[in-house]
């Protein structure tokens, strides 16, 4: 049965359904290879290790569109699950077993899908390369000398390399759809507040969102059937029924689509020559099958980043004074309270996490908070403005997802500018709360090495249905399909 681990999550659907596939051999064959091959991978934090098949074979709980069911799937570690540690990457969340689960965990596992354990990201969800995790990085599957990209660096992996069909993350200013495109899959971000953040151990809260790992367009949207709906415990939900995999097969007028491209995204001093030949030829495919291409200006482009880094880690500075070592994770020892603070902090948080709410801590402060995030956040709703006009030009933008190849571990630790420019591409949507999707379009090499580019398809606030369509008829127009890299194939053969 190993060969079904190579398949996607809609293919094994209706044999799941229809009794051909039993879903809880699926299930224990899927747990034992993840296991397996991750001592080359580190993807995995923690593994939940309980077998429960008298749940599984329950009555579905689900009785409207078709949705992601009694499927193996994994949750990157910053959702918080009922019984199972969730650490957030950090030393000092070690041993945090929360009580309840995260809203989308909750639904996932109404669905009787089946939980293989939680991935490995950057500290906090802070990084872009998946090096700044307390447990020891991820590695890329397409080479494990190379970074696999982050924050959502397990997740990732675990897709990649047929450790499960589907994968949380979370995307803040790129989280989600970067590591996609070094590793090979499909990564969306939807529009914030499709889904729940409600359990989500926040980082940047008006810019976190959970997004989807999978190897098709189909499964995601078979995912966001489960997990797009409204929730009372998160006040910034506002997800309302619909059918995303009806609306994916809905037929599509290429000749109706009006596709724009930032012309600032196409500088080759930034963009590496095999991702912007990778993009053009993607370009070259949407325009053959009658899709107008849409040259835009976008004179912001250039604080996009800036923004953003003021932005976040003022919020980080907020949202991680909560971390004490008292009320939960690690516990201090110091018999005085401001000591205790200083040294669970010092011993508990990594340098990237403390370099961000040490910039936080400075922006906000009384001497610069208008220099600097009173700014930011002007600037923010400048953004919003630009992307607005955009869209009332075109229906989606197309970028590449990320300026570069994966590049190899410690290249740009000593450069934290250099690493930050990973995200130049893709934090301009977070920034307006919009929605984007990588989806793979080819490989070029680095390092004599073959690796993984990607495609990044924006669309406005809440059009996702459209922005779905359209990645999953491109999937269709190149005849892309999933393909594990051929050591990870060679170990199912075994």
């Amino acid at each position: 049965m190993k060969e079904l681990l190579t398949q996607t999550a809609w293919e094994l659907l209706g044999p799941i359904e229809s009794g051909d596939v039993d879903h809880t051999e699926l299930q224990e064959l899927q747990f034992e290879f993840a296991k397996w091959i991750d001592g080359k991978l580190n993807a995995f934090i923690t593994w939940d290790e309980k077998v429960e098949p008298q749940e599984w074979d329950l009555p579905l709980a689900h009785e409207g569109p078709r949705c992601l069911h009694r499927m193996p799937y994994a949750v990157k570690d910053i959702f918080a699950t009922r019984g199972l540690q969730s650490t957030a990457g950090s030393r000092i969340l070690e041993g945090y077993v929360p009580p309840y689960d995260a809203t989308c965990v909750r639904l996932l596992r109404h669905e009787k899908n089946h939980l293989m354990g939680k991935t490995n990201l950057d500290e906090f969800a802070m990084g872009s390369s998946g090096e700044m995790s307390a447990y020891g990085p991820a590695r890329n599957p397409w080479s494990l000398d190379h970074v696999p990209g982050g924050s959502s660096s397990g997740s990732a992996v675990a897709v990649a390399a047929c450790q499960c069909f589907v994968a949380l993350g979370t995307d803040t200013g790129g989280s989600v759809r970067q590591p996609a495109s070094f590793c090979g899959v499909v990564g969306y971000r939807p529009s914030y507040g499709l889904i729940s953040r409600y359990g989500l151990i926040a980082y940047a809260s008006s810019c976190d969102q959970a997004g989807i790992f999978a190897r098709s367009a189909l499964d995601v949207a078979l995912t966001m059937n489960t997990i797009a709906k409204p929730d009372g415990l998160d006040s910034t939900c506002r997800a309302e029924p619909l059918d995303y995999v009806a609306e994916v097969q809905r037929e599509m007028h290429w000749n109706k689509l009006r596709v724009g491209v930032i012309k600032q995204f196409l500088d080759p001093q930034a963009i590496e020559a095999p991702v912007l030949a990778n993009f053009r030829a993607s370009l070259d495919t949407l325009a053959g099958a009658g899709a107008e291409i849409v040259e835009l200006d976008f004179p912001l482009a250039d604080y996009c980043l800036p923004a953003y880094y003021i932005i976040v880690s003022a919020e980080c500075s907020s949202n991680l004074a909560r971390y004490d070592g008292i009320r939960f994770g690690v516990q201090g020892e110091e018999p005085d309270l401001l000591a205790r603070y200083l040294g669970v902090r010092s011993r508990g948080f990594g340098a990237e996490v403390k370099r961000r709410i040490l910039l936080g801590t400075y922006v906000l402060s009384a001497g610069y908070y208008k220099a600097y995030y009173d700014r930011a956040r002007r600037v923010r709703g400048d953004i919003r403005a630009s992307l607005d006009d955009m869209f009332r030009r075109v229906d989606v933008l197309a970028t590449p997802t990320s300026p570069t190849l994966p590049f190899k571990f410690g290249e740009r630790l000593e450069d934290p500018v250099l690493m930050y420019m990973s995200d130049l591409c893709t934090v301009f949507v977070n920034l307006a709360g919009t929605a984007g999707i990588n989806i793979p379009n080819g490989f070029g090499e680095r390092d004599g090495v073959r690796l993984p580019t990607g495609l990044q398809l924006v669309c406005a606030p809440h059009r996702d249905a459209v922005l779905l369509r359209v990645a999953c008829q491109f999937e269709q127009l190149t005849g892309w399909r999933y393909t594990p890299p051929q050591w990870v194939a060679e170990a199912l053969a075994m």
